[in-house]
């Protein structure tokens, strides 16, 4: 297990030291430049964006030409990268550092794919992601920026409007068959219930100056 340790804080030190050394060396490559040009483009690593309860799998090329240690790592908002997994090209067992489980990070190689399987993924899994690789140099590729979106607010937005929709839907519908309807037959049907109305209650009432007597 101590290896796949110092192969992760080793990593996490030298892209530490590879981060300003790039930064450093690309500001005076830039003023090397201004006399020539004023525009200089560096492309950002490929946006993944998913959705909560998703399943995501990143992957990159193992160019190892000999056995040696193989890991993943993250960074959040320029903080100092974590470790993830790290495991022997040649050696199936993997190991998981800083927390990370393996019930929801899964790393596994075929012979020149790396992957690294995040299942049902949360907002708090979006970051920067990256492997790295060691035998006598270290080598970091593939550098993907994960963006999980809350999937709970959409499906909210979504019976939202399918609640608006329906409302309006129910309103058109109502208005078209009030419009379909002939006046006359509407004032008739409005009428006659009154007057059946009027029957009924007459019925109830008695006349309080006749006298009535029950026969048999």
């Amino acid at each position: 297990i101590s290896r796949p340790l110092r192969f992760c804080d080793s990593s996490i030190d030298l892209v530490s030291h590879i981060v300003v050394t790039f930064y450093s060396q690309l500001l005076t490559f830039v003023r090397s430049l201004s006399d020539l040009t004023r525009v200089v483009c560096v492309s950002p690593p490929p946006l993944m964006v998913v959705h909560s309860g998703e399943n995501v799998t990143l992957q990159c090329i193992n160019v190892l030409k000999k056995p040696g240690h193989v890991g993943w790592f993250k960074q959040v908002n320029g903080s100092e990268p974590l470790c993830i997994t790290s495991m022997w090209s040649s050696v199936p067992t993997v190991h998981h550092q800083n927390g990370f489980q393996g019930r929801s990070m899964k790393m596994f190689m075929t012979n020149i794919t790396i992957f690294l399987t995040i299942t049902e993924v949360e907002v708090a899994d979006s970051g920067l992601y990256f492997c790295g690789m060691s035998d006598t140099y270290f080598i970091f590729a593939n550098a993907t920026v994960l963006k999980v979106q809350d999937g709970t607010m959409n499906l909210f937005l979504l019976v939202v409007i399918l609640g608006v929709v329906t409302a309006v839907l129910l309103i058109i519908i109502l208005i078209l068959v009030l419009e379909n309807q002939d006046p006359d037959a509407l004032n008739y049907a409005a009428l006659n219930f009154t007057s059946k109305k009027k029957e009924r209650r007459g019925e109830k009432e008695l006349d309080p100056h006749v006298v009535y007597a029950a026969t048999r």
